[in-house]
């Protein structure tokens, strides 16, 4: 592969990876259940996880009332005994994140989701409705997700000389902490 086809694929393929995990992240659905009713059949490790516990919550409060620092905690309080189990076990219709451990899942959606698009839980999910496929931006962050995966382990992996051992796109990549990707640097 020649060096600009190698220029051309890499700047067309880290911003189109980073939306689509962000907005996979941000959407995620997870509810607390006894089964994996509701769960589809995707392959586990779908979406990168945290390396470190996560920071303080990122938005606390909307302007609609929602309290994300609360909510994560009454979840991860009713899932305690539960955490490392497979998600989809403990959560309804999880679809991207099966097999990863469901006190995984909440940080993923904390921590990778929301804080990369700058935007809280009921962005994708319904608060006390998690499981809810109601609002739109939960399919796209799954599809989003999809997406990312496939660069980084298909396009991302055939780049021969990239100065990574392992690189890949997220959803920080393109979103910057802001619903809408970044199309344009600022003030260019």
């Amino acid at each position: 592969m020649s060096r600009s086809t190698r220029m051309t694929i890499r700047w067309w393929v880290l911003p189109a990876t980073l939306g689509i995990f962000a907005a996979v992240l941000c959407c995620r659905g997870a509810s607390p259940a006894t089964g994996p009713q509701g769960a589809a059949d995707v392959s586990p490790g779908a979406a990168p996880t945290p390396t470190s516990p996560p920071a303080a919550p990122t938005p606390q409060t909307t302007s609609g009332g929602f309290d994300q620092a609360r909510a994560l905690e009454s979840l991860r309080a009713s899932i305690a005994e539960k955490k490392q189990q497979p998600a989809e076990t403990v959560f309804k219709n999880i679809q991207i994140m099966r097999g990863q451990p469901a006190g995984r899942v909440l940080s993923i959606m904390e921590m990778g989701f929301a804080a990369s698009l700058g935007v809280d839980c009921t962005h994708c999910h319904v608060p006390g409705q998690w499981e809810s496929d109601e609002k739109k931006e939960k399919q796209i962050a799954r599809e989003m997700s999809r997406m990312t995966r496939e660069i980084n382990q298909k396009y991302l992996a055939a780049i021969e000389g990239l100065d990574s051992e392992k690189p890949a796109v997220n959803c920080t990549t393109c979103h910057r902490g802001q619903t809408k990707p970044a199309l344009n640097l600022a003030g260019r």
